[in-house]
C-alpha cells in the first residue's frame, strides 16, 4: 500500500514561532516511554500530523486529498500571511486586508474542529443522526462538492441519500465547517489585539489544543486567547474592558496562566522554544480539560 501523505492538524507556520532561529527546531513534549513526558527536539514538519488525515475514502482517484491540498493549504496560507502582519503592526490587527482577516478567522477555527479528536467526535454525531438531519449540514455546500454524476438540485440529492443512505466521512462534514461564514462572523465582530509578554522565566508554550476561550461567544466577557509565539499572544475579545483586564494582570502570573491552561487542554502534544519547562508540562500534559464548545 502506498504511503499516505501527512496532514498537519497543527499548522507548520505556526509550530514554526517557536523555533529557534539557528536550530530551526522547536521542543515537542508528548508522554512516552510508560506514560513518562519526553521532551524532543523536531522540526515543525515533524510533529502535529497524522497520515491520510483528511482523506476523502469516497472522493475520485486523485482527488482524495484535495481537502488538505486546497482548503487547509489555502486556510494556513492566508493565516501565515495575517500572522506576520501580527508581528510587525503590534497592536494594530484591524488594519488587515479583508483576505487575511477571513484566513485568521477560518484558522482560529481550524485548531478547534481540525483535529484527530474532534473528527472522531463527528464521526460518533454522524452515527446518531438522522439521515436528513446529517445532510442539511452541507446543503449550502452541496453546488460546491457535487460530483459527477450526482443529481443537480440539493434535494434531488438529499431525496436519493435518505432511501439508501451510505457511510458518510467526518471530512465531509469538515469542509462544511470551515466555510461557516456564521462563526467567521462571530470571531470577526471580537476586537483583535496582540500583546508582548517579555517574561524570562516562563516563555509561553503552545499545544495541539492551543486556543484558550470563554465557554460561549455571546457574554460580555468573551474571549479567545492563542499564544503566536514564545512572547506574543493573540487576542479577541467582545470588549475593551475585558483587554484592559488582561493587560493589567502581572505578566509573570499571565504567562504562567496561560502555559497552565494550554498544557491542561493537550490531548498528544506540547511544544515550547526549549526544556526548561519539562516538569511544568509532565504535571499538566494530557488532563484534557474542556478546552472548547465543540469538545
Amino acid at each position: 500500500m502506498p504511503k499516505e501523505p501527512n496532514h498537519h492538524y497543527i499548522p507548520e507556520f505556526y509550530l514554526q514561532e517557536w523555533a529557534g532561529p539557528q536550530t530551526r527546531l522547536l521542543v515537542e513534549f508528548c508522554r512516552r516511554y510508560r506514560d513518562k513526558v519526553v521532551a524532543r527536539p523536531t522540526a515543525p514538519a515533524g510533529t502535529g500530523y497524522q497520515p491520510g488525515l483528511y482523506k476523502d475514502p469516497n472522493a475520485p482517484e486523485g482527488e482524495e486529498y484535495v481537502i488538505e491540498t486546497k482548503l487547509m493549504s489555502s486556510i494556513d496560507n492566508w493565516a501565515s500571511k495575517a500572522l506576520q502582519l501580527f508581528k510587525t503592526m503590534g497592536l494594530l490587527p484591524g488594519k488587515l486586508e479583508s483576505e487575511e482577516a477571513l484566513g485568521w478567522c477560518r484558522f482560529l477555527y481550524s485548531l478547534i474542529v481540525r483535529n484527530p479528536d474532534h473528527l472522531e467526535v463527528i464521526r460518533e454525531k454522524l452515527r446518531t443522526l438522522d439521515p436528513a438531519e446529517i445532510l442539511e449540514y452541507i446543503r449550502d455546500d452541496y453546488p460546491r462538492i457535487r460530483r459527477p454524476g450526482d443529481p443537480e438540485s440539493f434535494d434531488e440529492y438529499k431525496e436519493a441519500f435518505v432511501k439508501a443512505p451510505p457511510d458518510i466521512d467526518p471530512v465531509m462534514v469538515l469542509q462544511s465547517l470551515m466555510r461557516s461564514k456564521r462563526v467567521f462572523r462571530v470571531i470577526a465582530s471580537f476586537k483583535w489585539h496582540t500583546m508582548t509578554l517579555n517574561t524570562p522565566k516562563f516563555p509561553l508554550l503552545t499545544s495541539d489544543r492551543p486556543i484558550i476561550m470563554t465557554n460561549g461567544l455571546v457574554g460580555d466577557n468573551a474571549h479567545f486567547v492563542l499564544p503566536i509565539g514564545p512572547r506574543r499572544l493573540f487576542i479577541a475579545t467582545k470588549t475593551m474592558e475585558t483587554f484592559q483586564s488582561f493587560v493589567q494582570r502581572n505578566p509573570e502570573e499571565f504567562a504562567r496562566a496561560i502555559n497552565d491552561r494550554v498544557c491542561m487542554q493537550a490531548r498528544k502534544y506540547v511544544y515550547g522554544n526549549d526544556d526548561s519547562q519539562l516538569h511544568f508540562v509532565s504535571k499538566r500534559l494530557g488532563k484534557k480539560v474542556w478546552s472548547s464548545p465543540v469538545g
